[in-house]
């Protein structure tokens, strides 16, 4: 009997992380759009249709500016020498969303924006083309 009971709890054992881990990862997705983080083009899509407010910086070069940016969207060039001066003047209460080409850039402005106070940034995981091809408004 007693051989049984442990057998039992350690059934009920293995069942309990994976519920637990998948509960984990709920609440995190729900932090994660509340608070900022990495979205799919897909997900960038939402939160522009829903967050009339949301500032959308480009982070991209005059150049790459060339092919379109995402309407509505200002640009602070990543590798300006005035950039981090940029991001300061920016309002640490407003919703941000970042992109570049390819997702390397808008990244790491997220982490820089998170050291400098910023509460609510979010960062498009794949770049420019992505945006266009999820049907998100370009500027040309």
């Amino acid at each position: 009997m007693l051989l049984f009971l442990l057998v039992s709890c350690k059934q009920n054992t293995k069942d309990s992380p994976e519920l637990s881990s998948k509960t984990k990862s709920d609440e995190q997705n729900i932090i994660s759009t509340e608070n900022g983080g990495n979205l799919t083009p897909l997900e960038v899509k939402d939160l522009i249709r829903d967050n009339p407010d949301l500032i959308i910086i480009d982070v991209r070069t005059p150049q790459e500016l060339e092919l379109g940016m995402v309407e509505n969207a200002i640009n602070i060039d990543m590798y300006d020498q005035n950039f981090l001066l940029e991001i300061k003047k920016l309002g640490k209460g407003q919703k941000y969303l970042l992109y570049c080409s390819v997702g390397g850039r808008s990244s790491a402005t997220l982490e820089i924006m998170k050291k400098e106070g910023f509460s609510s940034v979010f960062n498009s995981k794949k770049g420019f083309a992505s945006l266009k091809e999820a049907g998100i408004a370009i500027k040309e």
